[in-house]
């Protein structure tokens, strides 16, 4: 089940950190494939947070985008949080040399820049499995510098894309009350169209639970 919604943005003035991530997992044969810039082509950019609801998100696109887009682009935003005091005597990060505060968050946003490029090359590979894969990858910042859904939606009006596509993860209203949600800021402040894919929890859980 989907939500379709579309809601004009506010202004901000964050410039997201981004990277890029080569797709080298291999080509697939997608025919009739529209060009970039032809007119009506769909650019898509498909937001994955990485956690377990980010699997349907993907599956959505193999059911709905395959094959009808120009351009479809993955992001995800790498956050980690700045260490202003040495948690306690004796303590290093892995990799660095002592208890140097600059040293040390320098080495959190690069395990934090890691493991966000492990889980992009992830995605893709998850995506072949389903008969598709992205033409782009980008790796954004997010905490410190910026909240997740800043990052996705600065990067969103500096790309200009046809569409995008994100998770929900069932939160009811009063959860979406107290706690907010990605989704709802993006649809509220996404220039472009916003898809939002309903998210449920995985069927191994459910029986887990009962």
């Amino acid at each position: 089940e989907t939500l379709l919604l579309l809601r004009r943005a506010r202004g901000r003035t964050h410039k997201p950190r981004e990277s890029n991530i080569p797709t080298t997992m291999g080509d697939l044969d997608v025919k009739n494939k529209p060009e970039v810039g032809a007119a009506g082509a769909t650019r898509i950019l498909v937001a994955l947070d990485g956690s377990k609801y980010s699997d349907q998100v993907l599956q959505f696109c193999a059911d709905h985008l395959k094959g009808r887009t120009a351009k479809l682009t993955f992001v995800h935003v790498y956050e980690y949080h700045l260490v202003s005091a040495p948690p306690g005597p004796g303590f290093a990060l892995a990799g660095s040399s002592g208890l140097n505060l600059t040293e040390m968050n320098n080495g959190l946003r690069k395990q934090a820049i890691d493991k966000g490029k492990k889980y992009l090359q992830q995605a893709a590979k998850k995506a072949m499995t389903l008969g598709f894969k992205p033409d782009e990858m980008k790796l954004l910042e997010g905490r410190p510098s910026s909240s997740a859904k800043h990052a996705i939606l600065d990067y969103s009006d500096k790309t200009r894309p046809s569409m995008l596509v994100c998770g929900s993860r069932g939160l009811g209203a009063m959860g979406r009350m107290f706690l907010g949600s990605t989704s709802d800021f993006l649809v509220h402040n996404c220039k472009c169209t916003v898809m939002i894919v309903k998210c449920t929890e995985p069927e191994k859980e459910k029986t887990a639970k009962k």
